[in-house]
């Protein structure tokens, strides 16, 4: 019975380290400050600011929102920006940041938003399922950035509204941002799978990799321009004209055997030549699909990280993945899995640039296993 009861015990506590146990959070604004000079402005804002109940809807929470009036009939990607009155919040350990919004009902074209923080670090995009009525959206930060000290000072948000075609405009509320780090969130470990430290005999490519798309420059190991993040070599992906699918797998489910417990993607990158444009981002898209099956593939993508800055050291992208739509496949003998790395660039100024890729490792759920433990 005591052998029972601290075998119990110990479970218990080994379980409670690898999820966070209680939800923790951050308030940003529910713009119910005496100090209404929130806004979002940019090249399509052409109004915004803080209202009582705009157009009688009534406020997510309190009594105000944020107004953002935006337009972008003639012009795609127009970035946007909202600093903080209230100064620098410390975001430490979130690994979300929430917001309502509610699309009024003059809103054209897609009702989605990009969240952007400072140095690149693109949260993604969110999407309203509807008009007229609030809806929470939801950016996630990476494990990484939520322990980084850059995110111990955040004062101004980025981004995009409805950015997708020429014809979106319309009128949004905002309310009620705030920073989150949900009950359960995991702890993981990472393992390394590709280190890019040898040739496939056969294509002379870097050894599990091969072009993204066809026509697009083959992968190849490094020539000696950068010292390796891991290992003796890397890989040199290349840039294409706008967004392109640089490198994929070969061997995915050959190289390892864990892949319906991957939370994360994570890679090193480093960029070899000179970003005209000052923008650069990648992406990881996963398909999947059983030989033969006959029905189209399972695919799945992540958000966009930018790298233009990394130009003199090697940075770590982290990605977090969803693999459930493709567990059937992996499990089948006869399944099959690709990992593709993406480019997305200027392709006016920024063709056919150098990006050296290194230190590619996946994240999965830390299990314990107990078989070989003496309680007593």
């Amino acid at each position: 019975m005591i052998r029972q009861t601290a075998w119990i015990l110990v479970f218990g506590l080994a379980m409670a380290t690898m999820v966070s146990a209680q939800e923790q959070r951050v308030n940003i604004t529910s713009f119910e400050e005496e100090d209404f000079t929130w806004q979002w402005t940019g090249g399509n804002i052409p109004d915004s600011g803080v209202e009582e109940n705009p157009g009688g809807v009534a406020a997510a929470d309190g009594n105000y929102v944020l107004v953002v009036v935006y337009d972008n009939r003639g012009s795609t990607w127009q970035y946007t920006n909202m600093s903080f009155p209230i100064g620098s919040v410390d975001l430490t350990g979130m690994r979300e940041i929430r917001m309502s919004v509610f699309f009024t009902e003059q809103c054209q074209g897609n009702l989605s938003m990009r969240l952007d923080l400072a140095s690149g670090n693109i949260l993604g995009m969110a999407y309203a399922p509807s008009k007229g009525q609030w809806h929470e959206l939801v950016f996630p930060i990476d494990r990484k950035l939520s322990e980084s000290d850059f995110i111990k000072s955040i004062n101004w948000f980025g981004g995009f509204f409805a950015p997708e075609t020429g014809t979106n405009s319309g009128e949004v509320y905002i309310d009620n941002i705030y920073g989150i780090r949900p009950a359960g969130t995991p702890e993981v470990e990472e393992v390394l799978i590709y280190g890019f430290n040898e040739a496939d005999p056969g294509t002379g490519e870097p050894a599990g990799w091969t072009v993204g798309a066809e026509g697009h420059i083959p992968p190849e190991l490094g020539t000696g321009d950068v010292t390796p993040k891991e290992g003796n070599n890397y890989m040199v992906m290349w840039t294409g004209p706008g967004y392109v699918w640089s490198v994929q797998t070969t061997n995915a489910l050959a190289a390892f055997n864990r892949w319906p417990d991957v939370k994360e993607v994570l890679f090193d990158v480093y960029v070899g030549d000179p970003i005209a444009s000052g923008w650069l981002q990648s992406r990881i898209d996963i398909t999947s699909n059983i030989t033969g099956s006959g029905v189209d593939d399972a695919y799945t993508s992540t958000r966009e990280i930018g790298y233009a800055d990394a130009t003199s050291n090697w940075k770590e992208l982290l990605y977090e993945v969803d693999m459930t739509p493709h567990l059937a496949n992996i499990a089948d003998p006869n399944g099959w899995l690709r990992i593709r790395i993406s480019t997305n660039n200027d392709a006016n100024n920024d063709l056919d640039k150098r990006v050296f890729v290194d230190n590619f490792r996946v994240a999965v759920a830390k299990s314990t296993d107990v078989t070989d433990w003496m309680c007593y």
